[in-house]
C-alpha cells in the first residue's frame, strides 16, 4: 500500500498571478522505501495528478 508522506506546492513565477506554473512535490512510502515525485503545470490539480501518477507508476515498477 502506498501512503502520502508529504505534499508541497511551489509557485514558479508568482508575478504571473493565476497563470503561474506550479510545481508539486509529493513524497510517498510503502513502509519499506520512501520516494519523491514531481508534477508541473499551470493547473495545481493537474500538477498533483502528474506527481501522484508518477509515484504509483514508480511503486508498481519497483514491485516487479
Amino acid at each position: 500500500m502506498v501512503r502520502l508522506v508529504d505534499y508541497k506546492v511551489r509557485i514558479l513565477d508568482e508575478k504571473a498571478g493565476t497563470e503561474a506554473q506550479v510545481r508539486v512535490l509529493m513524497a510517498c512510502t510503502d513502509g519499506e522505501e520512501e520516494w519523491t515525485t514531481v508534477g508541473s503545470s499551470a493547473n495545481i490539480i493537474e500538477a498533483s495528478w502528474l506527481a501522484m501518477a508518477d509515484s504509483l507508476e514508480y511503486w508498481l515498477i519497483r514491485r516487479r
